[in-house]
């Protein structure tokens, strides 16, 4: 275990009572025993050895729930990913999205959101939409002093014209604040924006699951279909900045053209799952 894999256990050790370890001394396996999720522990030098993800992810498909960590992304967004490993091992507050509002969010406000709770940060997207916290109910749910207002954001693309005629529409972010789990969140959300685009048309809302920490279950519970799968990508990540850089815009973006990448380390995401969801008029 490196010093990464070791802070990683002890983080799991203070959210759950008891961790399994299974160290091949490439990765390491961290089950947390109360909820079964197994937390593989990826470290850089996995990619500077040349290791291959998708043989990793191969090793691993036994496991019914499970999270690739990946050493740079706890380097550089730890509060994130640590409030994450606390809510996805039962931790955390609840809030239920039965007791929340839907309204349209700015550019601004959005961006803010997701810059502190989403691991990848803001992206482009025309359409915001926030989940408000109105009232509290039940000894279960977080108190209305406990938590911000707002409680999650979702954004969508513009809607583009297919082969077939019908439009699509892309989920590009969701997130819930940090150290919540917002029940009901992400169908709450996913109801309103489809509520917005719900005319006379078909069309089709899909979306990305990134493999690193889902496999797919809760858009396919939101009536989403498997539709493809995408390989992995290749990045950068580079030490001394704390920043992971897609090896494409090294040379399509003019802010990283002529970049010293000499120190950085070449790695490769886990791959995302395609889901989409078929809508006609108003989804019904």
């Amino acid at each position: 275990m490196n010093v990464f894999q070791q802070e990683v256990l002890d983080y799991l050790r203070t959210i759950s009572c008891d961790v399994e370890i299974c160290d091949d001394n490439e990765v390491s396996v961290l089950r947390c025993a109360e909820t079964g999720i197994s937390v593989i522990a990826v470290p850089l030098q996995f990619f500077r050895q040349g290791r291959d993800v998708e043989a990793l992810a191969a090793a691993f498909s036994g496991l019914n729930d499970r999270i690739f960590l990946y050493e740079d992304r706890w380097l550089s967004c730890g509060t994130v990913v640590r409030s994450m490993l606390r809510v996805r091992t039962g931790g955390g507050m609840n809030v239920f999205a039965r007791n929340c509002e839907v309204r349209p969010v700015s550019h601004e406000t959005a961006a803010a959101f997701l810059g502190r709770n989403h691991v990848y940060g803001p992206a482009r997207a025309a359409v915001r939409l926030g989940l408000f916290r109105v009232r509290s109910t039940g000894r279960t749910e977080a108190g209305m002093d406990m938590t911000p207002a707002l409680a999650a954001v979702a954004t969508f693309s513009d809607g583009r014209v297919m082969e077939d005629g019908r439009i699509s529409y892309e989920w590009v972010r969701y997130a819930s604040c940090m150290g919540v789990r917002v029940l009901g969140g992400m169908g709450r959300l996913l109801d309103a924006f489809v509520s917005m685009k719900g005319q006379d048309a078909p069309f089709d809302v899909m979306s990305y699951c990134d493999l690193e920490w889902y496999d797919g279950r809760s858009y396919r519970r939101l009536g989403f279909e498997d539709s493809g799968y995408r390989s992995p990508v290749e990045f950068v990540y580079l030490p001394m900045d704390g920043i992971r850089i897609h090896a494409h815009k090294l040379s399509s973006d003019r802010r990283y053209r002529g970049l010293d990448v000499s120190e950085g380390v070449t790695l490769y995401n886990m791959g995302s799952q395609r889901f989409v969801r078929h809508c006609v008029g108003d989804c019904q």
